[in-house]
C-alpha cells in the first residue's frame, strides 16, 4: 500500500463504523439525529453508501437505542450485584441510576418514548430494555425479601414505582424541572417507604 493512502474498511469494519457512528450521534444529539445525512458525514461516505448497510433508519435507531440501554443496563447490574447484601445491592442500584455521567443515556430513554409511538420496532426495544431493568430490581428485591431486610411487598410492584419515578425524574431533568437533590430523594424516598428500610449511607 503506498504511503500516505487509506486503506478501503471491509464490509463487517464498514457495519460496525455506521453502528458505532449512530451510538455516538444518539448520545450527544438524540435519537432523532439519526438520519442518512449525518451518518454519511460522521463516516465520511456517500449517503447510498450508508443505505447499503443499513437500509431501514426505523430499524437502525431501534438497534442504537437497544444497543445503548443494554449496554448501560449491564454495567449498572455488575455495579450493583457487587454486594453481597441485598440492602446494600439495592443502594447500590440507586447509586447507579442516579450518576450523573449517565444523564445522557437517560436522554436517549426519553427519546425513545416519544419516538417510539412511530417507530414500532424502538417501542419494542424500549419495552424489552424495561423488562431487564425490572427484573434485576425485582431480583435484589426478592433476594432482600428472604433475608428478612425488607418489608414484604409486591417485587414486581415495587419494580413498576422505582423505574416510574426514574423515568419521570429523568423527564423532569431535560426541562430542569426541580433541582437533582429533589428529583433523586423523589426516588429514594419512595423506595424506602415501599421496602421499610434506609438507603441513606
Amino acid at each position: 500500500m503506498a504511503a500516505g493512502t487509506t486503506r478501503r474498511r471491509n464490509a463487517t469494519e464498514r457495519a460496525s463504523e455506521i453502528r458505532d457512528a449512530a451510538q455516538q450521534i444518539a448520545l450527544t444529539r438524540g435519537l432523532a439525529a439519526i438520519s442518512l445525512r449525518a451518518l454519511a458525514a460522521h463516516c465520511g461516505v456517500t449517503a447510498p453508501l450508508i443505505t447499503h448497510y443499513e437500509p431501514s433508519m426505523e430499524t437502525l435507531v431501534a438497534t442504537t437505542f437497544s444497543d445503548i440501554a443494554e449496554k448501560e443496563i449491564a454495567e449498572v447490574e455488575r455495579f450493583a450485584l457487587a454486594p453481597n447484601k441485598p440492602l446494600d445491592q439495592i443502594r447500590a442500584l440507586i447509586e447507579a441510576i442516579a450518576d450523573p455521567a449517565r444523564d445522557n443515556v437517560g436522554e436517549v430513554w426519553t427519546d425513545a418514548w416519544s419516538l417510539g409511538r412511530r417507530n414500532e420496532p424502538l417501542a419494542e426495544a424500549a419495552r424489552q430494555s424495561m423488562d431487564s431493568w425490572h427484573a434485576l430490581a425485582i431480583g435484589i428485591i426478592r433476594a432482600g425479601q428472604d433475608a428478612g431486610q425488607f418489608a414484604p411487598v409486591s417485587p414486581e410492584r415495587a419494580a413498576l414505582v422505582l423505574f416510574a419515578l426514574v423515568d419521570a425524574t429523568s423527564a423532569y431533568q431535560l426541562v430542569n424541572f426541580r433541582s437533582r437533590e429533589t428529583r433523586e430523594s423523589l426516588v429514594r424516598e419512595t423506595l424506602e417507604d415501599m421496602l421499610d428500610v434506609s438507603l441513606g449511607t
